[in-house]
């Protein structure tokens, strides 16, 4: 039997134009969902001055709303801090603290008058993300320290730096610290 294609319907996004998240493109595909850095969010922004749930986004009625959930940076559109559900448009700039997003709307976009083809390119994911501090523990791997020099190095307990190693070994599915620098650096993270 011969199945049909299914028709791609465009969604927002949230495309990041600055900084370390330059070309991240965040599909906002959800009804309801929460934005932050931490792992557990629908929408990961993988940034140490966003916090860990720092917004709520939801769909409602084809407009999309965006709601602070109490950031410690605040969220703003426009450069207009938001105290409350606030809808978003084409062209909107959104702010989290001091990452900045355009926001983008496919349809809303074919409406204007003065519309310009909005192509919805899928990210590439090129591995696993890393915390920061993961990243920093990868790399001082990376050159050699130990766990306990690891752990002076960044102000942190032995154990603490053992649990990020096994947060990394765990992402980077190997068993090992030699194992994690080689697959890092094969994923181009180091």
């Amino acid at each position: 039997m011969v199945q049909k294609a299914q028709k791609i319907v465009p969604v927002p996004t949230l495309h990041f134009s600055e900084g370390s998240l330059a070309g991240r493109i965040v599909r906002l595909d959800r009804d309801l969902a929460t934005l932050g850095r931490r792992d557990d969010n629908a929408y990961v922004v993988p940034d140490p001055r966003v916090s860990r749930v720092h917004a709520e986004l939801r769909k409602e009625a084809g407009a999309v709303i965006i709601t602070d959930l109490g950031s410690s940076a605040g969220t703003q559109v426009n450069g207009q801090g938001i105290n409350g559900p606030t809808v978003v448009r084409h062209g909107d700039k959104v702010s989290l603290g001091p990452v900045t997003a355009t926001f983008e709307d496919p349809a809303a976009a074919s409406e204007a008058e003065d519309a310009t083809l909005v192509f919805d390119v899928p990210e590439v994911e090129t591995g696993p993300h890393l915390s920061p501090r993961q990243q920093q523990v990868l790399e001082l791997m990376a050159q050699g320290m130990t766990n306990s020099e690891i752990g002076a190095d960044l102000g942190v307990t032995e154990r603490t730096v053992k649990a990020y190693a096994q947060e990394l070994y765990d992402k980077l599915g190997v068993r090992n610290r030699a194992g994690a620098v080689a697959e890092a650096a094969k994923l181009g993270l180091l």
